[in-house]
């Protein structure tokens, strides 16, 4: 029978230990309930750039934006108010 060393028989564990060890699940996957809230906070971002796009102000544009989102009453006078007037026939 042969005789091993102690490097011999430590030297396959100390590498091994080195390596490094893959992780089962880094990010839980997201659930179905996470991938509809993200798609309807899309559509919704959507929606709002459409609507204030009519805007041409950039700040204006901006703040109908963030009006969207925080208050639906305020966001439509402010995009009444804002929207551009048709040009008189002539």
């Amino acid at each position: 029978m042969r005789a091993y060393s102690a490097l011999t028989l430590v030297l396959p564990v100390a590498l091994a230990a080195l390596l490094p060890v893959p992780v089962a699940a880094q990010s839980a996957p997201q659930s179905d309930a996470d991938k509809k809230a993200v798609i309807q906070q899309q559509k919704e971002n959507e929606d709002a750039e459409s609507l204030c796009r009519v805007i041409k102000d950039k700040a204006d544009y901006e703040k109908c934006l963030e009006l969207y989102f925080l208050d639906q009453d305020q966001f439509r006078a402010f995009l009444d108010a804002h929207k551009p007037k048709p040009a008189p026939k002539g």
